[in-house]
């Protein structure tokens, strides 16, 4: 069976740790990552990801930025995570 593999991007290092154990625990393949400019700078490497979840506020390059990265080099689905409060 292939893992899928996630790319997890969140700057709260408790939250990711929650994130990436419980994908890793149903059987996925999850990369983690603190902030954005890293991220971004391994996709450049490596894209080869199933789904991406990007905080939306991240240091180095907010989520917002680096969603429109990945879109230039991908059509990995994104998922968007955010704690604000407030719809837009």
């Amino acid at each position: 069976m292939a893992r899928n593999r996630i790319l997890v991007v969140e700057d709260d290092e408790a939250i990711s740790k929650v994130i990436v154990k419980n994908l890793i625990s149903t059987g996925y393949a999850a990369t983690p990552f603190y902030d954005g400019a890293q991220a971004a700078e391994s996709l450049s490497i490596d894209a080869d990801y199933d789904l991406a979840l990007l905080d939306v506020m991240l240091p180095g390059l907010d989520g917002t930025a680096l969603c429109r990265r990945i879109r230039e080099q991908s059509r990995v689905p994104i998922i968007m995570l955010t704690a604000k409060s407030a719809e837009i």
